[in-house]
């Protein structure tokens, strides 16, 4: 596409909100943004000065990059990119950064920082991830349900409370996100809370189906939010 761009000879005569959106669009979908970015600006002035537009880094699609593995080939340019696309209000460069800070770098307070950054934009995924880290502390559990119990409700169409079968899309979804960047990111794996419920029913199937039963680890019934939000982190630990 930024070749295309490249021969076209009238660039000079576009308005330059037009040009910002042309880089911006290339930037969000495309397969190789960073690659295309260079491209373009290395075609003209014109295209180099818009692609230098904040709303270009905010847009920028550095999940891509992530899974392109440039955070392994050369680790200093992409958390350059990333925090370049912070300081444009980027959200899931805030999120990845966060993540970064909290499980490779251990900076635990500039990571959470980070990931609150990336939730003002209502990122599930952010919400999900808080909610993992927050619970896994004794001082911050009832936080962190709070926060599980409101990214739930989000959705109630979908997703409703763990106890009702069928339910959790949403938290499922969060969940699967959530391990496929850490798998990106680090060989860390979240803590868990080896805790055991009094209560002998507490995480018992409630299907039995033979159907069901490659599921079962998403239907059972739980006496407390502290219980069920205690067997996702174990669920999510373990993914």
């Amino acid at each position: 596409m930024a070749a295309i761009v490249r021969e076209n000879d009238h660039v000079t005569s576009l308005p330059h909100d037009l040009v910002v959106e042309v880089c911006v669009r290339i930037a969000s979908t495309s397969a190789t943004p960073r690659k295309d970015i260079k491209c373009l600006q290395e075609s003209c002035k014109v295209f180099h000065e818009a692609s230098r537009a904040k709303k270009v880094g905010k847009f920028m699609n550095v999940r891509r990059e992530l899974e392109l593995s440039l955070n392994w080939f050369d680790k200093q340019e992409y958390f350059n990119l990333l925090r370049a696309c912070a300081n444009c209000d980027n959200f899931n460069a805030y999120f990845i950064l966060g993540l970064e800070e909290m499980f490779n770098l251990k900076e635990k307070t500039l990571g959470l920082d980070h990931l609150h950054k990336a939730q003002v934009d209502e990122h599930p995924v952010t919400s999900y991830m808080l909610g993992m880290i927050l619970f896994q502390e004794l001082e911050t559990r009832s936080l962190a349900v709070e926060m599980l119990n409101e990214l739930v409700a989000v959705d109630s169409s979908r997703v409703s409370t763990a106890a009702t079968p069928g339910d959790g899309a949403l938290i499922q979804a969060c969940r699967r996100e959530a391990a496929e960047v850490m798998r990106y990111m680090t060989w860390e794996k979240p803590g868990r809370v080896n805790s055991v419920c009094p209560n002998q029913r507490c995480g018992r199937v409630f299907s039995t189906r033979d159907w069901d039963l490659w599921s079962y680890d998403e239907n059972r019934n739980f006496c407390s939010d502290m219980c069920k939000w205690r067997h996702e982190l174990d669920l999510f630990a373990r993914s």
